[in-house]
């Protein structure tokens, strides 16, 4: 009898300490964060500026991205998929993109185009959660548009590591 309750006991407890306490990933748990991009005053570069109508558009990323709004701030993905290679993804940022249909030749949209380098690091989370992904050495360079007519007169990199969506990682001046 006191067989049968000692291998009872056993399995009880296999049972119990052999599981993780939750299998199931929070979503309070850090994820994979998107770049932050902030937009500054050229004139002010400590004052916040929104830009009118912005689309972003994403070149080489998984899903394309296209968003249409006023806004002083964008969130935008990266690609993770080889940890340690350095990867560069493309985005074309255009402002006043309803001009391009007001039929009013006058005023245009204007497109700039930047270049986001980074090296993706995988971190091991839970079991349940799996890994998520940072960057390091995340660098930023505006293309030379086509045009003469470049709306962003500056960028800077203020956080070369991205690890959580808590700030700004890039500060865009135009």
């Amino acid at each position: 009898m006191i067989k049968k309750i000692s291998v009872l006991v056993f399995l009880i407890a296999v049972l119990f300490l052999g599981c993780e306490r939750d299998d199931i990933c929070s979503e309070a748990t850090a994820t994979t964060p998107h770049l932050i991009i902030r937009f500054y005053d050229v004139n002010d570069t400590d004052e916040p500026k929104t830009v009118r109508q912005l689309t972003v558009t994403g070149q080489g990323v998984e899903d394309e991205i296209v968003s249409s709004t006023t806004t002083d701030s964008i969130l935008l993905p990266l690609r993770f998929q080889n940890e340690g290679e350095t990867i560069s993804t493309f985005f074309e940022l255009k402002k006043d993109t309803d001009y391009d249909t007001n039929g009013n030749d006058s005023n245009a949209s204007n497109t700039d185009v930047i270049e986001v380098s980074y090296t993706p690091e995988f971190i091991y989370v839970s079991r349940a959660c799996g890994y998520k992904s940072i960057f390091a050495g995340t660098e930023i360079d505006v293309i030379e548009a086509d045009d003469d007519d470049v709306w962003i007169i500056n960028a800077l990199t203020v956080n070369t590591t991205i690890e959580d969506e808590k700030g700004a990682h890039i500060n865009i001046y135009h």
